[in-house]
């Protein structure tokens, strides 16, 4: 019994304590955009602002807009019609009319061996000569300060790549509910704040929905081209830019831009499988860890509770009280950090099984290498584990 119980002292308080510590110990780690007080230079470093778009015609007017009333001195503005079928590229034209500071591209082809947000971010940034190159999505809703404090913390702090985890827009019940175990798993099984540490080359985590990153370093390791084939080609770069020296950071962007990540649950349920196999250069250990640990917590939590009951033993009770407050204080945590209502944490009983089927479903992604993607299917092939491609 001896034996039993320091198992279940383990892998229940103790483990859950130790996630505790080690969440606060990343957010602190990954907190200092909102802290930092840091101011761009005079002259400020040129930036050039690139946002790929496919069929945005519905809201690709007002994504223009936003980035066009970022406060970033003299910014460029370069927007790449990824072969969209729906107005955006005459939409984008009529804009561009208008508005000097605005440069559209149009790709209308596919190269064979390239994924199309790579290919089209790689078309936009050709020809650019700035100092810094800021990477959005479409989609993303970004402060209008956004730009320029990302950039004066690099300048500041010396970083040569800075990407954000802007706050995510949950809307529906599914993404209330799951978004924030999701995120939390993610970044538990890849310990996402190692990014931040310069003795960590294989630690390298991004968001390409925000990717700042100095010009001569995205030449350096031939953007995009290194990771033309990456069904998550965010993290790709910036372990491609990490393994050639350059100082990247992932930060808490919260109050400088939010998103919408996915609107159903399928949506939802394909894009995290291929987040998180494509994040573990398609090994299957990280996914199963978590997936081991979700299960274990939860056996074990069930032998606390029916020897507690049977014994009445005040180490059996008192271990699986602590353990059930614990777990629940983490939980309440996530969705509070979230900023997701704690109503939703209530629905952990069906998410919990949830995320381990989506775990499961990005294990077999990892194996077979097909992934649906905006609605297609996609046959991919092995994920870089680090060096730029030839």
């Amino acid at each position: 019994m001896a034996l039993t119980f320091s198992i279940c002292l383990l892998l229940g308080p103790l483990a859950w304590l130790g996630l505790i510590v080690l969440g606060i110990f990343a957010r602190v780690r990954m907190n200092r955009l909102k802290t930092s007080r840091a101011a761009l230079p005079d002259p400020a470093p040129s930036l050039s602002i690139v946002v790929p778009a496919k069929d945005e015609a519905l809201g690709i007017a007002a994504c223009v807009h936003r980035v066009l009333t970022q406060d970033y001195p003299g910014a460029e503005v370069v927007i790449v019609d990824d072969r969209s079928t729906d107005g955006t590229s005459r939409i984008l034209d009529e804009l561009a009319q208008a508005e000097p500071r605005l440069k559209p591209f149009h790709v209308t082809d596919l190269p064979d061996g390239w994924l199309g947000k790579c290919h089209a971010l790689f078309v936009g940034t050709h020809d650019l000569t700035s100092d810094w190159l800021l990477l959005v999505d479409s989609d993303v809703q970004l402060s209008t300060d956004a730009a320029r404090r990302a950039v004066a913390l690099c300048v500041e702090r010396n970083y040569d790549v800075l990407s954000i985890m802007p706050t995510l827009d949950a809307r529906t019940f599914w993404e209330r509910s799951l978004l924030p175990l999701l995120a939390v798993a993610w970044s538990a099984a890849f310990r996402i704040s190692y990014t931040n540490d310069d003795s960590r080359p294989d630690h390298a985590f991004a968001n390409g929905q925000f990717f700042l990153i100095k010009r001569e370093w995205y030449e350096k390791v031939n953007g995009h081209e290194s990771v033309r084939d990456q069904i998550v080609e965010d993290v790709a770069l910036m372990r491609v830019l990490k393994h050639a020296g350059a100082k990247t950071r992932l930060m808490l962007g919260q109050e400088l831009a939010h998103a919408r990540m996915h609107t159903n649950f399928r949506q939802m349920f394909h894009g995290w499988a291929r987040i998180f196999a494509g994040s573990s250069a398609r090994s299957i250990w990280p996914m199963l860890a978590v997936m081991l640990f979700m299960t274990a917590t939860v056996a074990v939590l069930a032998v606390e509770s029916a020897f507690a009951l049977r014994t009445h033993h005040p180490a059996w009770v008192a271990t699986f009280g602590i353990h059930v407050v614990l777990m629940f204080a983490f939980i309440a945590w996530v969705y509070a950090t979230a900023g997701v209502a704690m109503i939703y944490a209530a629905a952990v009983p069906i998410t919990w099984p949830m995320v381990l089927t989506i775990l499961g479903y990005s294990i077999h992604v990892c194996r077979t290498g097909r992934v649906i993607w905006r609605g297609t299917a996609v046959q991919v092939g092995h994920q870089l584990s680090g060096r730029a491609s030839s």
